[in-house]
């Protein structure tokens, strides 16, 4: 079976706008609502004989960052939810 390899991503600008859009929206609804915080995952089903190399990986990095934002990706979430927090995953898998 392929592994799946997981690219998390930080939002840059445009996320960002997005995020406060979304909080607006939640807030009519959700009036107790703080804070929204977004990032964005990329599920890549690895199909070579090996896992990636350290060249391979810096190259996905780069397909999937923000070339303004270095060290914008990462192989963990960087969502560090609190114990009262409400994490929502959205999107297909």
């Amino acid at each position: 079976m392929s592994p799946v390899l997981r690219f998390y991503v930080r939002p840059s600008g445009h996320e960002g706008a997005a995020s406060g859009h979304i909080r607006r929206k939640l807030q009519e609804k959700l009036p107790d609502l703080r804070e929204v915080e977004m990032e964005l995952c990329y599920n890549v089903n690895w199909t070579a004989e090996s896992l990636p190399s350290p060249e391979e990986m810096k190259k996905l990095e780069w397909l999937f960052g923000c070339p303004l934002l270095p060290d914008d990706v990462a192989q963990v979430s960087w969502l560090v939810p609190h114990p009262d927090d409400l994490v929502l995953e959205v999107g297909p898998r």
